[in-house]
This record gives C-alpha cells, structure tokens and sequence, in this order.
C-alpha cells in the first residue's frame, strides 16, 4: 500500500517591486531544489500558495516546479498571510490529510526524513502539528515517548506568538477543522498571536510537538543570508531554564 499523501503548502509572493520579486524567484528555485534533495518522503506533491503575484511572477515560479506533481492557488491578497494561507490550505486538504507548511525563503540543507513525524500524525488522535524545527526557547514543553520515539509536547498554557504554526510545520487536518481558519486581514505577529490564543484556550485540544531529535540541531537556511542561530546556539540545559523562567513567570 502507497504511503499517504503529503502536500508541502509553499507559500510565495512577489513583493512589492520588480527587483524583490526577481530574488524571490531565486530564492523560490534553491529551496524547492533543497526540498527535492533534503526531505525523504515517498508520496510527496506541491501546493505553490500565491499572495496576488502578477501573472508573470506565477508563471515564472511555475516553470520553477516544473515537472513535479503540483496545484496552485491565488488568494489576491497581496500581502495577507492568512488569507493566502488559507486557500493554500483548502486546496492541498482537497486531496490529501497532511500538509507541510513551508516558505519560499526557508532551505532545507540537510536530510530530513519526515516518515515517522507522518505516522504520529495518522497514528496519535491527540496530535495536530508536528514542527520540524525546534520550538522556541520561550515555550514550555514536556518529553513524552510514542511509538517508539520521544517527543516533546508543547504545554498549553506557555503558547505565544512565537507558535509560529505558519511555516515548517507537518498539519493535519484534524488541526485545521478543530482550530480554523487563520485569521485574514492581520499583520502576520497579530495573526501568530490569535493563533496562540486558539491553542491556549483549549486545554484539551489538539497538541503541537517537536521530535526531540530536532531540540538542538539547526537543518535550515532562512531568507538565504541568514539561519537560525539559535538554534545552533543553545544547548538543552539553557532549554530547561528558559522553561523553568517562563513557568515562574507564569505562576
């Protein structure tokens, strides 16, 4: 039996001139390539998330995917995440449950084999996202084992901005009918914010984890001038302060 199907939801936009738009362009073509190089998964497609390009931008980052198996959705909304987040979305979970959320300016450089992260979704009632990077130092988790692996689940009430549930992160679409829509109309740390809130506010509703293998390792490249030094940065035990900080303030 052929493994499900993933949809990595990549979304894109030209900008706001000629010039942006061409780097982006360039910045689009390195990470589908780093994509097709880096993520191992059978059964993978491509949702291409257009935020109201202009028809030569779409084409151009068409002729990008080329050959590989693909849709397309234009929101119009020149510059509203939510917006083009969602009919990104609503087309990808047309035909498939699990979508990967993925920006045209994040590189995938090294080999991440998301299959296991796949199974816990289909697997765990429970869980709704599995982020492929790890959670902020800002947000509390604790360490659970399924399936033959650890995870670290993200405490509720430790939720923030800093969620970040818009890129890089494995959804399925229990998340989406559960927690809805994004929010359309609201500049993207506002939109981030609500989205915190929708999963604070339910105790008992889907959880978000990181595959403990990911704590503190850094496996992308972000804007093509920058990484996530953090990441690279910290070691697990600044983790478990950071944590113990935020839940004293929090008491």
């Amino acid at each position: 039996m052929n493994p499900p199907e993933v949809v990595i939801v990549l979304k894109t936009w030209q900008g706001r001139s000629r010039e942006i738009a061409e780097k982006r362009l360039e910045g689009l073509a390195k990470t589908v390539t780093s994509l097709e190089e880096n993520l191992i998964y059978p059964n993978l497609s491509w949702q291409l998330a257009d935020d109201g390009s202009d028809e030569w931008y779409m084409e151009a980052a068409l002729d990008i995917l080329g050959d590989r198996p693909w849709t397309w959705s234009n929101s119009e909304a020149d510059g509203d995440v939510g917006r083009n987040l969602n009919c990104g979305l609503r087309a990808a979970f047309s035909r498939a449950e699990i979508v990967l959320n993925w920006s045209d300016d994040i590189q995938l450089v090294h080999p991440m084999d998301i299959t296991p992260y796949v199974n816990l979704l289909r697997c765990d009632l429970s869980v709704g996202y599995v982020q492929t990077r790890p959670i902020h130092p800002s947000l509390c988790t604790s360490l659970v084992e399924r399936h033959g692996r650890e995870w670290l689940v993200l405490k509720k009430w430790s939720a923030n901005a800093f969620l970040i549930v818009t890129s890089l992160t494995l959804m399925h679409k229990r998340a989406w009918d559960f927690y809805g829509p994004y929010p359309e109309g609201l500049r993207i740390d506002i939109m981030q914010e609500e989205m915190a809130w929708r999963y604070r506010r339910f105790e008992n509703g889907l959880h978000m984890v990181v595959p403990k293998e990911l704590v503190n390792t850094s496996r992308v490249h972000y804007g093509g001038d920058s990484t996530w030094d953090w990441q690279l940065r910290e070691s697990p035990e600044w983790y478990r302060y950071r944590s113990y900080s935020a839940r004293k303030q929090h008491e």
